[in-house]
């Protein structure tokens, strides 16, 4: 989902051959290519740094959700503008529905969630055909219910930029940045 967090860019990626027994007449073993294991060498990282690390990947997370939940709005008008024209054809709907993607995903029939500041923002996006009652209504309240959503994001990530303190006790206020408080987490 949005929210996962994946460790990239770190480390160094080098080739680990699997443990080959030595006969014991010493003679050199072959490893074949493909007993090889891809292994990443990740660097030892200090609470701090991973705090850092959790608070950049849910800004970029948030930032995520935010575009994909832009996408399934203006799709949602594109809906309401659909069925003003040619009426409430389900299947042409669902078509229109099922061609608003974000980063190569389909975003209705799905339910986007994200995770910040300790708590967890959820929007399900059925399809046309999927939703209950009045479909024009239904787009409508959609509607609305992103915009919530957007005003709940903003507010956890102003939360998430709330100074912070380290296990060491050191205070971190991301709005006030001090280039010599950075160099004190690497030093």
């Amino acid at each position: 989902m949005l929210s996962t967090i994946k460790p990239y860019g770190l480390g160094k990626v080098y080739q680990k051959p699997e443990i080959q027994q030595v006969q014991p007449q010493q003679t050199q073993v072959a490893i074949p290519q493909e007993n090889l294991q891809e292994v990443q060498e990740l660097p030892n990282l200090s609470p701090t740094a991973l705090e850092i690390r959790k608070f950049s990947d849910g800004i970029k997370g948030a930032n995520e959700m935010v575009g994909a939940m832009q996408i399934a709005d203006i799709t949602l008008n594109a809906l309401s503008n659909q069925i003003k024209s040619s009426g409430e054809n389900l299947n042409a709907l669902d078509t229109s529905a099922k061609a608003a993607q974000f980063k190569g995903e389909a975003l209705f029939g799905r339910e986007l969630t994200i995770s910040l500041a300790g708590e967890s923002v959820s929007l399900s996006l059925p399809l046309p055909s999927q939703m209950q009652g009045n479909l024009s209504e239904s787009l409508a309240d959609k509607h609305q219910e992103i915009a919530d959503k957007m005003g709940q994001i903003s507010g956890l990530i102003e939360k998430a930029s709330m100074p912070f303190s380290a296990p060491d006790g050191q205070s971190f206020d991301f709005e006030n940045f001090d280039p010599s408080a950075l160099k004190g987490i690497f030093g």
